[in-house]
């Protein structure tokens, strides 16, 4: 009897270890940028372990922009295995976000009314949560009053999260001042941002914009060269630089600003991103573009930059450029295996065949 239990003992502690390595190797893959092999890795642990309620987060994450039925089918998982957990009710309202986004007229104002709800029990559960507090606020603003939308919460919530993170709060109040069009208030919550914490860079650049577009270069000048000196991540500001030339069609003056980007760091790889798109839509080298878009596929994948089926979106568009046809259809349809959803490669697509 004691062989057997020794036995069942080592057998238990052999599984749990193989069962903890996937999904540590899966997390350590998904921190890295590698999401798409993380997948595997998390979705072997939940077999091994069903109870494992951290790798249905991480499966909720993975799914929630190109099928976010299957991400809130996770999140509610992880929910009910740790309801305790704030972010995972943070994260699944966030599901339900993008589900009253994109989901049809019958099924928009039911998901809109669980996102809330989602937020409002991550908030209770944890009051410091200001990531939580600011997507509550966007609900506030974006909803229409009938399921709960109100300026006046959002403006709680933006009161709220200055008790916890000053900084955070005044970029709170600037969005809630932007949504009104008081364009004045507005810049004044981010230079009182600047003022809490000179080096973070997420305050200056929407100022920037904002004095770029209304046509005050002395203030925009004076700005930009204020952040080049003071932020830790120099980079950043040349990239966000390019980025508004970008979308206001000055690809000349873009690229200048993220060739300066990759001096200062040319591990910057959304810049790679940036520069393979400049070259599609400007006179240019289009292999060289290629060449950029390869690259930055080819590197970890930054938080809240563009997916690789962006990227082979753009080069599918650059193969159409150069007369590729056969090569654009490749590049389409590998834009769309990894996102179904996404319009312009579907579009594209459909136009060659």
């Amino acid at each position: 009897m004691k062989i057997f239990i020794l036995s069942f003992l080592c057998t238990f502690i052999t599984f749990s270890a193989v069962s903890q390595t996937k999904f540590d190797n899966a997390v350590r893959l998904f921190d890295s940028g590698r999401i798409a092999q993380s997948k595997p890795l998390f979705l072997e642990a939940v077999k091994e372990d069903p109870n494992k309620a951290e790798a249905y987060y991480y499966l909720g994450i993975l799914a929630i922009n190109n099928d976010y039925d299957g991400a809130i089918d996770y999140l509610k998982k992880a929910v009910d295995l740790n309801g305790a957990a704030a972010k995972y009710h943070f994260m699944l309202g966030n599901a339900y976000g993008v589900k009253a986004q994109r989901a049809g007229l019958l099924s928009k104002f039911g998901a809109a009314s669980n996102c809330k709800e989602q937020y409002l029990i991550a908030v209770s559960l944890d009051p410091k949560y200001t990531d939580a507090r600011g997507n509550l606020m966007e609900y506030y603003l974006q909803a229409p009053g009938i399921i709960g939308g109100s300026v006046e919460k959002a403006e709680a919530e933006a009161d709220t999260i200055k008790t916890y993170d000053l900084y955070a709060g005044y970029l709170a109040e600037a969005r809630v001042r932007k949504y009104q069009k008081q364009k004045a208030q507005e810049a004044e919550c981010y230079i009182k941002a600047i003022s809490t914490d000179p080096k973070k860079l997420d305050a200056y650049c929407p100022l920037w914009f904002l004095y770029m577009d209304e046509s005050n270069g002395i203030k925009a000048d004076e700005l930009f060269k204020k952040a080049a000196a003071t932020v830790d991540k120099k980079s950043d500001i040349y990239y966000w630089g390019g980025l508004y030339y970008v979308w206001n069609s000055k690809f000349s003056k873009a690229r200048d600003m993220f060739e300066v980007a990759l001096k200062k760091d040319s591990l910057n790889y959304p810049v790679y991103y940036q520069l393979g798109t400049v070259d599609l839509l400007m006179p240019g080298d289009l292999y060289r573009g290629l060449a950029y878009f390869e690259k930055y596929m080819n590197a970890p994948q930054i938080k809240n930059s563009p997916g690789p089926e962006y990227a082979y979106w753009r080069m599918g568009m650059i193969y159409e450029k150069l007369g590729k046809i056969d090569s654009a259809r490749i590049a389409y349809r590998k834009s769309l295996d990894l996102n179904p959803e996404l319009e312009d490669a579907k579009k594209a697509l459909e136009k060659l065949n």
